[in-house]
């Protein structure tokens, strides 16, 4: 991570990192969810708070549980935890020994689906498992995410809304800018292409605009803590899973309880 993205992610709060993902990798992923298309569950709750302007004819799909399918289709999903295009920015953001906190899991969206409303933000995060800081010329976050694009976002497709550098707001963000219904040119659309990694901050206020694109919307989140620290019980909520053993070395240790690395 240069000196420029530490700079634009300290300013905003997010980064995207363009084609961290190769097109071979895409596929793979996105074949493994085709593969296990009967698990993805349409919510039964709409996150569009009421809002007129972020409501929609459908609710959104997830799908979770990648790391523990069979082989082969198990495998791009656990080889995200480590990739080296990605993995930098983490050991930037969250310290060298990061840990997957919770996820991964996928964000389908078809056209039509409704958005969610925006949350998070500097004032509201209750305690050091989100906080974000800058202190003798480094930055401590906590639950970060890192969002792979596995189809493309563009210009008025709807997807991914974030509101760049509200990390750092001291006030809380008005009610009717976390429904999308005032301020909506303070809210940023982000625009990638599959492949793409859009690396944000939790404690960014950060939501989902109306899916209105012809293609499926399919955004797959991993969501990271420093080593030491936990926002979710993760892997660990009720014993440690049995698949976690068949990973590689370097990707088990992402999936250790939090604890001081040595």
């Amino acid at each position: 991570m240069n000196a420029d993205e530490k700079y634009l992610f300290d300013l905003m709060g997010y980064i995207i990192i363009p084609d961290a993902l190769t097109g071979e990798e895409v596929k793979r992923c996105n074949q493994a969810i085709d593969h296990h298309i009967g698990q993805l569950r349409e919510m039964q709750d709409s996150l569009a708070g009421g809002s007129g302007a972020l409501a929609g004819t459908s609710h959104r799909k997830d799908m979770g549980g990648m790391l523990s399918w069979d082989r082969p289709w198990c495998e791009p999903f656990r080889q995200l935890l480590v990739h080296p295009n990605v993995s930098p920015y983490l050991d930037t953001i969250l310290g060298k020994s990061y840990r997957l906190d919770h996820g991964p899991s996928l964000i389908a969206m078809d056209e039509g689906t409704e958005g969610g409303t925006l949350h998070g933000g500097g004032i509201e995060r209750p305690n050091f498992s989100e906080a974000y800081f800058f202190k003798d010329g480094r930055i401590y976050c906590g639950l970060t995410v890192v969002e792979f694009m596995l189809a493309d976002e563009g210009p008025g497709d709807g997807g991914l809304g974030l509101i760049p550098g509200s990390h750092k707001a001291n006030l809380a963000c008005p009610h009717t800018m976390k429904l999308y219904q005032q301020y909506q040119q303070y809210v940023v659309e982000v625009n990638a292409k599959a492949g793409d990694a859009v690396v944000f901050t939790e404690t960014l206020t950060h939501g989902t605009l109306p899916w209105k694109a012809k293609h499926q919307r399919r955004a797959l989140l991993y969501k990271f803590s420093p080593g030491f620290q936990a926002y979710s019980q993760g892997a660990h909520q009720v014993a440690y899973p049995d698949y976690i053993e068949d990973m590689a070395p370097e990707e088990r240790a992402v999936m250790e309880a939090p604890h001081i690395r040595r």
